[in-house]
């Protein structure tokens, strides 16, 4: 076999062009079956440019090849080979005939079924002319293979072999994806690529079975824009809800990103969701696509119960109490199997309250009953052998807790663990739950309304990084059964939502995030590969911004409290508030480059997916950051803060003009998303999400007068300017008067800089400090200072300077304090080792600066004693270089990630030098800010070269910065940044 398989290797190595090494390789792909050589284990560049002998040539000149199927196959076959159908005419203008009569005379046709269903396959498969046994009596597989002379009268054929009905659909919607027709050509518009000519590669190709049994999403909270666009738009001949036309779309959809489950709109506010069971078509229409429903954490045997939905409108004042009313509650249930058991469903069992609470009369031994009565209404209405029917327990919120307390669940039942609604899965299955016959699976948010101000409706801001990072640790965890995503509208979620199913149907083995990948092939095949990597740039970029904090979470008002907006400094770090202004102003003028750039059929798909997000998200920044500076400023008097509050204003506005516009002014597709894109509100405290924060108008009073804003926060000295680091401190001139202020600055040092030394202003003017490092004498407690003369005053600052002649900046090894501290970035460790199969991994986008340290895999076993961690954890070595001594605060910044089994935790271990190891716990965390401070004092015995090390006590640990204060820490949110390192060689 290996002999066969360098030689073929070698063939197509020397081949002297692309279609000769074709050519070969259809040779070698025609004889694999024939030497027993495994199918290749994916079908990307199933489409390709250049026709051989070998190939498919589905649309070649005039010729389009028909499209066969047989009448007694599944509808969603025959529904989906019509879809196929009209994805060869968008992409080539010429649509094939879809035929369900016999295969007759033809000289090309594509023949697509299922195993059990099509004449024409199973013939193939009697005459030995296609090999269905790598397929055959698997879930949702595909074989797809170029046939010679299938059957009599035909040439050749394109034969698409299902397992079963959806194997069959993911198959011909491949081929679709792969010849220009994007998953998303109706949900965000996305043109589809033209050709002239459509050409299959000849081969025998596996489209095999997915990673997660069943994928699906979860619409909620639909009144912000899904509703008000079904109802107005699409289809107002549906009424106040979402019916057969929507779910039509919305099915399609999600066979196009190879999902199979839907959870449906289910809720009430605003005048109510019409339920989904309420419109008789959307069972029907869902198995005509071949999806799969289910329904939510509140909505058992298919029910929706939410406030005015279907247990008020038939059971009007009844109690929601099973131990009171379990008649009545029984019957509902049994009355909605009795109409929808025929048809395939995932029940969701258990009982909550109403309106997304918790049962009053809910305990273990209750649920236990409700899950038994629930069982015997399945047995009754749709398998006798109820152990065969599909059902899941949605562990959320209490019922987790109910589970914990010793809950007894059937065997067979899938126990759905939840995330904690911001992203971390709260608890995943132990050795023995893996081995439960109903499997594990995960209800994930991209989305979250709760009536308060955390909620986040809005923006798609969840990073990729960190799905796969949750979703790849539940996934070695065994949690394979189904994944459903909360995903609110559907948009402007097409990113996320693609990203998710991607890994549900196909999660690759990697220890590493490969969202950078993915961004580029959906940006390559949604808008071209030129724009990939500018477009990839810019949605890591936003990623990491909004991992800081969400748009929805920069104005807050918790319950009894005051409204909050100011969390970043003004005066520290460089004013971190304006530097991320200035990162969220440049993220605008990139993506506004792109969309410009654009053709104008890729402008609309760009605009939704992408420009929508982006600067959205950008301006609600910048307005909730100039409004403080407006406030700020005008507390300090400055003639500025009428300026800021103009920024601010702007900023609102323009975001209701990027709104308008995506409902009402995209250029290619009119008013057809009128009603989807708004600001979500009110619910509860939610509104207070989009408040301007107070300005000031203050613009100057009196003549002019000399004011002095400080790096730092202090009267008359900047924050200290260090010889390792080389930055700058900035001093801002403001004007408390209307008159012009005219100034100049004279330094005591002719090494100190400023980037100006005179000037004129009306309101403000920043000015930059920095230090001519070759000129500076040496010295750790030295001090300059500037002067300023100027018509409304003078002033004298003091700048004090830490050039120390040791260690040299160009020999020392490692991070160095300065300003008070070391800031490390996890990724930048000195050393690392790897232990008994465990390793400190990068995990790219994600975490506030784009990279995190984990430990993985994640399955590996906690070491909680000294010794063991010793010798079997793996371990981050730090080198750095300290000027004090000490007991010194360490703070290790972690994701909020939680404990993966009720047996383990989330600890580190951490020693300074050769100090005994202290085990660190991992506790609370902040969701909203995505970080955890993981806190201990260290001692420092002298000054010089210590190293720190970390091991993992825990997988599941995600660091992302560790910083070891020596002085007091400054207020910040988003902390220090890096202290300066040097790289050299180091012994391992």
């Amino acid at each position: 076999m290996s002999n066969h398989h360098s030689t073929v290797g070698r063939w197509l190595k020397n081949a002297r062009n692309r279609a000769c090494r074709r050519v070969l390789f259809s040779a070698l792909m025609l004889t694999s079956a024939c030497w027993g050589l495994a199918a290749p284990p994916q079908i990307d560049n199933l489409v390709v440019s250049q026709l051989t002998k070998a190939d498919f040539p589905l649309v070649s000149g005039r010729s389009v090849a028909d499209v066969w199927v047989d009448p007694s196959d599944s509808k969603t076959v025959i529904l989906v080979a019509g879809l196929f159908a009209d994805d060869v005419a968008r992409v080539t203008g010429r649509r094939p005939r879809v035929r369900m009569d016999s295969p007759t005379k033809a000289k090309m046709c594509v023949i697509a079924g299922t195993i059990d269903n099509n004449r024409a396959i199973r013939d193939l498969i009697k005459r030995k002319k296609i090999d269905v046994s790598t397929v055959e009596k698997q879930w949702e597989s595909c074989l797809i293979q170029v046939v010679n002379h299938p059957l009599p009268g035909i040439d050749k054929a394109l034969v698409v072999v299902g397992s079963d009905r959806r194997g069959t659909a993911y198959g011909l919607l491949e081929i679709s994806k792969q010849m220009g027709v994007s998953p998303w050509y109706y949900f965000a518009d996305v043109a589809p690529k033209k050709r002239d000519n459509i050409i299959i590669r000849a081969g025998r190709f596996i489209q095999k079975s997915p990673s997660v049994k069943y994928r699906g999403i979860f619409i909620n909270d639909e009144m912000w824009g899904l509703r008000p666009w079904a109802m107005k738009p699409l289809s107002p001949e549906e009424g106040h809800g979402i019916g057969p036309k929507t779910y039509a779309k919305i099915f399609e959809l999600i066979l196009r990103i190879k999902g199979n489950y839907l959870w449906p709109a289910m809720h009430e506010g605003l005048g109510g969701t019409i339920p989904f069971n309420y419109y008789e078509s959307n069972k029907v229409v869902a198995d005509q696509y071949g999806i799969v429903m289910g329904s939510s954490h509140i909505e058992p045997m298919l029910r929706n119960n939410i406030r005015g939905a279907e247990w008020d409108r038939e059971y009007p004042g009844e109690p929601w109490d099973y131990l009171a009313n379990k008649a009545h509650i029984y019957k509902y249930w049994e009355d909605r199997i009795r109409s929808n058991g025929k048809y395939e469903n995932v029940y969701t069992v258990g009982k909550r309250g109403k309106d997304d609470q918790a049962g009053s009369e809910i305990t273990p031994p209750v649920l236990e009953q409700i899950i038994a009565d629930q069982r015997t209404i399945l047995r009754n209405g749709v398998n006798k052998d109820f152990t065969q029917v599909p059902q899941v327990l949605i562990a959320y919120t209490e019922v987790l807790a109910l589970y914990n307390k010793g809950l007894s669940l059937p065997d067979d039942v899938t126990i759905c663990w939840p995330d904690d609604n911001y992203g971390y899965i709260r608890q995943l299955p132990d050795e023995r739950e893996q081995r439960r016959s109903g499997g594990s699976g995960i209800y994930y948010h991209l989305q979250w309304l709760n009536g308060a101000s955390n909620a986040y409706t809005w923006l798609s801001t969840t990073s990729l990084g960190l799905i796969w990072e949750e979703m790849k640790r539940a996934y070695d965890y065994n949690a394979r059964k189904l994944w459903v995503v909360n995903v609110g509208d559907i948009k402007p979620a097409e990113v996320d939502i693609e990203y998710f199913m991607d890994l549900a149907w196909n999660i690759t083995p990697s220890s590493k995030s490969e969202a950078r990948r993915f961004l580029m092939q959906w940006a390559s095949r949604e808008f071209g590969e030129r724009y990939s990597v500018a477009i990839a740039d810019l949605m890591e970029k936003h990623y990491e911004l909004n991992f800081a904090r969400r748009p929805e979470h920069m104005v807050m008002q918790a319950p009894g409290s005051t409204i909050k907006w100011d969390w970043f400094s003004l005066v520290n770090h460089s004013d971190e508030a304006q530097l991320r202004a200035d990162a969220f102003e440049k993220l605008i003028k990139q993506v506004e480059a792109l969309y410009d750039s654009l053709p104008v059929e890729r402008k609309d798909s760009f605009y939704q997916t992408v420009l929508y997000n982006v600067k959205c998200a950008a301006l609600h920044n910048m307005k909730v950051i100039y409004a403080q500076k407006s406030a700020v400023y005008g507390a300090e008097g400055r003639a500025s803060a009428a300026e800021y509050a103009l920024k601010a204003r702007n900023a609102a506005s323009e975001i209701t003009k990027v709104i308008n516009h995506y409902n009402t002014g995209l250029v290619t597709v009119g008013s057809k998303w009128n009603y989807m894109a708004s600001l979500p509100g009110p619910w509860g405290g939610q509104g207070r999400q989009w408040d301007m924060p107070p300005l000031s108008d203050f613009d100057g009073r009196g003549g002019a007068a000399l004011g002095l804003g400080l790096e730092g926060g202090g009267k008359d000295s900047v924050a200290d300017l260090s010889s390792y680091t080389r930055g700058r401190r900035f001093i801002d001139l403001f004007n408390t008067g209307q008159s012009p202020l005219s100034w100049k600055a004279i330094t005591s040092e002719p090494w100190l800089k400023l980037d100006q030394t005179s000037g004129r202003f009306t309101s403000e003017q920043r000015l930059w400090i920095s230090v001519d490092w070759n000129r500076a004498p040496k010295g750790k407690g030295l001090n300059a200072v500037v002067d300023f003369e100027t018509n409304g005053g003078n002033r004298r600052i003091r700048v004090p300077i830490f050039n120390p002649a040791l260690p040299e900046r160009d020999k020392v090894i490692g991070f160095v304090e300065s300003h008070g501290y070391v800031s490390m970035e996890a990724e930048h460790y000195t050393r690392k080792q790897d232990r008994k199969g465990a390793a400190w991994q990068e995990i790219e986008g994600v975490g506030r600066n784009g990279t995190c340290m984990a430990a993985v895999p994640s399955t590996v076993p906690s070491q909680t004693l000294p010794a063991a961690i010793l010798a079997s954890s793996p371990m981050l070595e730090y080198d750095i270089y300290l000027f004090k001594a000490g007991e010194f605060e360490l703070d290790v910044e972690c994701l909020p990630t939680h404990p993966a089994t009720r047996d383990r935790g989330i600890r580190l271990a951490v020693s300074m030098d050769n100090s005994p190891l202290e085990i660190l716990a991992g506790r609370g965390g902040d969701v909203i800010a995505n970080l955890r401070h993981v806190r201990t004092k260290v001692r420092v015995a002298e000054p010089g070269a210590h190293k720190l090390k970390i091991w993992m006590v825990d997988p599941g640990v995600v660091i992302g910065k560790i910083v070891l204060y020596t002085e007091a820490r400054v207020d910040s949110y988003l902390g220090p940044p890096e202290s300066f390192r040097r790289v050299g060689k180091q012994p391992s």
